[in-house]
C-alpha cells in the first residue's frame, strides 16, 4: 500500500510503498477514504508536539474509512496518510448519516475538543465565551458547540474578512484581533476563553470576568507568554490546560460527549470543511494549514 512517510523530523515527506498493517490484538484495519490534518500533526513533523514520535513514522491523527464495510471515524496517535491502518475498535467513532466523507473527517478531534474543553471549563447557559480563530476548524466547532451548550459567543479572528463565517455559524459578536479588547468591553466582558493563540496570555486575562476560566488549548501563533499568579488572584481567575489525547482512555467522558454531538451533528452541528487535497498533495495540504486565510479543516481525500 502507499503512505507518506515522515523519514526525518523537521524533513519532508516521502511517498512510500510499505507493507498492509497487521492488525494486533484488539484492532482492526480502516480503508481510508479521507484525513482531516491538524496543527498537532504538523508539530509531530517538527518534534514540538506534547508527545515525542520518533521517525520513520506516517503522520495523521484523524481519519475516515471503512471497516468491514462499514464507515467509521478513527483517532489514532499516528498512522492516518496512508491507505490503510490499523486501530484499536475502541478508537473507531461512529459517522452520523448525512456527512461526507470529508465532514466525517473533520469533526472528530475539532468537536471533541470543543464539547471537552467547555466542560473542563464548567460552562454553563447563558454564560459568554470568547473563542480565537474562530474561522478555524476547531474555531468553527468550538462555536457551533458553545451555541448548542447555551452560551453566548464572541468570536475573533486575524483579520475582518474571516469573520462572516463565525458570525454566520450563530456567534453574538465578533471582533478582530486588533479590535478585541474593546469589542468584549462592550460584550461585558467573558467568562470563559479558549486560548489557541498563546503569545498574549496578559491581554485574554484582561478580557475576563471576575471568577473567569482561560482554557490553554494550544500556541498556534508560536511563542508561550509567562503567566504572573498574581494576575489571577486579584480577580480569583482560573487557567487550566486542555490535551484531548489522554481524555479518550476515558471512556463514559468520550461517550458522554458523543451522545451530545451524534445526535446534532449533521443538523445544529456541521463539520466546516475547507480545501480538500487529493492524496498525492500531502505536502501542499500541510503548507495550506500554516496558511493563514484558510478557514475550516483542511482535508486529504484518497
Amino acid at each position: 500500500m502507499r503512505a507518506w512517510v515522515q523519514e526525518r523530523l523537521q524533513g519532508p515527506l516521502t511517498l512510500k510503498e510499505i507493507p498492509d498493517p497487521t492488525p494486533g490484538p484488539g484492532e482492526v484495519v480502516l480503508e481510508v477514504e479521507a484525513v482531516g490534518l491538524n496543527f498537532a500533526d504538523h508539530l509531530m513533523r517538527l518534534g514540538g508536539y506534547l508527545t515525542r514520535t520518533h521517525p520513520p513514522f506516517v503522520p495523521g491523527m484523524e481519519a475516515v474509512g471503512r471497516v468491514e464495510g462499514r464507515r467509521f471515524a478513527a483517532l489514532m496517535g499516528h498512522g492516518a496518510l496512508a491507505e490503510k491502518v490499523a486501530v484499536p475498535r475502541e478508537a473507531l467513532l461512529p459517522v452520523p448519516e448525512g456527512l461526507s466523507s470529508e465532514e466525517a473527517a473533520a469533526y472528530p478531534v475539532s468537536f471533541l475538543t470543543a464539547y471537552l474543553a467547555l466542560r473542563q471549563a464548567g460552562a454553563k447557559p447563558g454564560e459568554k465565551v470568547l473563542v480565537q480563530a474562530a474561522a478555524g476548524a476547531l474555531g468553527t466547532a468550538l462555536v457551533q458547540v458553545a451555541k448548542a451548550m447555551g452560551l453566548k459567543v464572541l468570536a475573533s479572528a486575524s483579520r475582518p474578512e474571516k469573520l462572516d463565517l463565525p458570525q454566520a455559524l450563530g456567534a453574538e459578536a465578533v471582533a478582530p484581533y486588533a479590535e478585541l479588547p474593546e469589542r468584549a468591553r462592550a460584550f461585558g466582558g467573558v467568562d470563559i476563553l479558549l486560548e489557541v493563540r498563546g503569545n498574549q496570555l496578559e491581554e485574554s486575562l484582561s478580557l475576563l470576568n471576575p471568577g473567569g476560566r482561560l482554557v490553554y488549548i494550544g500556541a498556534a501563533e508560536g511563542e508561550v507568554a509567562p503567566l504572573n499568579p498574581l494576575r489571577l488572584m486579584r480577580r480569583n481567575l482560573t487557567v487550566m490546560g486542555f490535551w484531548l489525547a489522554p481524555l479518550l482512555r476515558e471512556k463514559a467522558l468520550v461517550q458522554e460527549a458523543l451522545r451530545f454531538l451524534l445526535p446534532r451533528l449533521g443538523r445544529e452541528l456541521k463539520p466546516v470543511v475547507g480545501r480538500v487535497f487529493p492524496f498525492l498533495e500531502a505536502e501542499a495540504a500541510f503548507q495550506a494549514l500554516l496558511d493563514r486565510d484558510h478557514v475550516g479543516k483542511i482535508v486529504v481525500r484518497l
